[in-house]
């Protein structure tokens, strides 16, 4: 009973990580197997290092001081409860499930933003957004 329960765990999961795998070469394929991605793979990783890269250090400092007040705020409500034990929990939690995703989401979308819209801008300052309007 529990080899039989124990097999189907494993079928089901060597299935999932299977559907994953052929997922992974298929875009793999579809990607790299076109000769323009191979021309443009440079600045895509430049652009892909600038949004995504640079965007870690201001999550991870809004992350740390989120975590500090978060932390401070729920110590003097446990300690009403003298349950000060529970505060790293607490925080890990709520950080992790709660806040952690949102934060981040609106500062590397906010970040990103920025950073291409001053690219932009930079690209009109130079006069090459008419040159590239002048090619159509």
């Amino acid at each position: 009973m529990l080899l039989n329960a124990l097999a189907a765990l494993g079928h089901s999961g060597i299935k999932t990580v299977r559907t994953f795998g052929r997922a992974g070469l298929m875009l793999f394929n579809a990607i790299i197997g076109k000769p323009e991605f191979r021309k443009h793979a440079p600045l895509l990783v430049r652009q892909l290092y600038n949004v995504g890269v640079l965007s870690m250090l201001i999550i991870i400092v809004s992350g740390v001081f989120i975590g500090m007040v978060l932390g401070l705020q729920g110590y003097l409500v446990l300690t009403t409860y003298s349950a000060e034990t529970s505060l790293g929990m607490l925080v890990a939690l709520s950080l992790l499930r709660e806040l952690g995703p949102v934060v981040a989401a609106l500062l590397f979308a906010g970040r990103a933003g920025s950073a291409l819209t001053a690219e932009i801008g930079l690209m009109r300052a130079t006069e090459q957004l008419a040159g590239w309007e002048g090619v159509g």
